[in-house]
């Protein structure tokens, strides 16, 4: 006859007695303990004593940072890992792999008033375009932070439509600041890489096809409310014909260069209204598919010398964020007619490779 299964307790040494299939059976509990969670950048976790079952939450640093799956994770993660039968910490999912903190883009702290600026250019306010670069090369340039350790900007800073200036020369990237003074006291940051697109001819002073760069920093930057990155596009509908949006820099004004970053609004403008305008003035400019246009010849204003490099930025109405559309690339004098920029969005698959390191 077959004896009933149950426990039998004891407090010693914690050793537990069951009866099994009418055999007094003794075993030993042994408490399960995991390695440390790993840490996370921009993150903070609070563990308790890493044994089985316990839980610990993976919080981002925001509103600069927010938890998004690990590669391939296949779920959205809750932020929360609990430690498993096979002692390593998993997920909602049941997932072993580690989700990441990723910086929050185009949400500035300090947003515009979008009516503003459609008059002449406009003096920002410390955040109101927290991506915005600048870089010194050949002369002023500008640029755009993405992510916290890549600067968005034109080839032709880096190697400029002028056989003189093909040496090599130091590229200083600085952030976080609205006041020409402030933002170059605070210092420079140091680029691990410079990447130009390959379809770039520095020698071909008429065809800025390819203008667009990416300056790896040596390090990712300390998000604040004055330093933060704008959003990469994502369909045809940010070059849509009369979309406002924003241009900003460090430079020509008048003749001068500014001493405090400067904004001005302007419309995608149609294509067709560009190329007359072109044939009209006699240019030779490649204008092709990967580039648009914007402004509108009754307005006198547009991006300068030492403005280019820096980005188009249009307002996502959907997602509620700034996103880059467009890079300042070329133009016929200032403020004489339309500014051409680099369609950002024809680049994208370049971009992507080229962050995520498959480049």
């Amino acid at each position: 006859m077959k004896l009933p299964f149950y426990k039998i307790f004891s407090s010693l040494e914690n050793w537990t007695a069951i009866f099994l299939e009418g055999f007094l059976v003794y075993y030993q509990v042994v408490v399960m303990t995991c390695s440390p969670p790993q840490n996370l950048s921009y993150s903070g976790f609070e563990s308790g004593e890493d044994i089985y079952q316990d839980k610990i939450p993976y919080p981002c640093h925001e509103p600069y940072y927010k938890i998004v799956p690990a590669v391939d994770s296949g779920q959205p993660l809750s932020g929360t890992f609990t430690n498993s039968t096979q002692a390593i910490w998993k997920g909602r999912e049941r997932s072993g792999k580690i989700p990441q903190c990723s910086p929050v883009c185009g949400q500035p702290a300090t947003p515009i008033d979008q009516d503003q600026g459609a008059h002449g250019a406009s003096k920002a306010k410390l955040g109101n375009f927290p991506w915005q670069a600048l870089t010194i090369i050949y002369g002023r340039g500008g640029g755009a932070l993405l992510g916290d350790r890549w600067i968005l900007t034109a080839a032709h800073t880096i190697y400029p439509k002028d056989s003189f200036f093909q040496k090599s020369q130091s590229v200083n990237v600085f952030l976080g600041h609205i006041d020409i003074e402030e933002i170059i006291r605070l210092g420079a940051y140091s680029v691990r890489r410079v990447i130009v697109h390959p379809d770039y001819r520095p020698e071909e002073a008429n065809n800025f096809e390819g203008d667009i760069a990416l300056l790896e920093l040596e390090s990712s930057v300390p998000l604040s409310p004055n330093l933060l990155p704008i959003c990469l596009p994502d369909n045809e509908t940010f070059y849509s014909s009369g979309l406002m949006g924003y241009i900003s820099g460090f430079g020509m004004e008048g003749g001068r260069l500014v001493n405090q970053l400067k904004y001005v609004s302007l419309p995608v403008a149609e294509r067709e209204a560009c190329e007359a305008w072109l044939l009209e003035k006699n240019r030779t400019e490649v204008f092709s598919s990967n580039m648009f246009c914007a402004g509108d010849r009754t307005i006198k204003q547009d991006a300068c010398q030492g403005d280019s490099g820096g980005v188009f930025a249009v307002w996502d109405n959907t997602t509620e964020h700034w996103v880059a559309t467009g890079i300042v690339s070329w133009g016929i004098d200032c403020s004489k007619g339309y500014g051409f920029y680099t369609k950002v969005l024809n680049y994208m698959n370049w971009l992507k490779s080229i962050m995520a390191g498959e480049a």
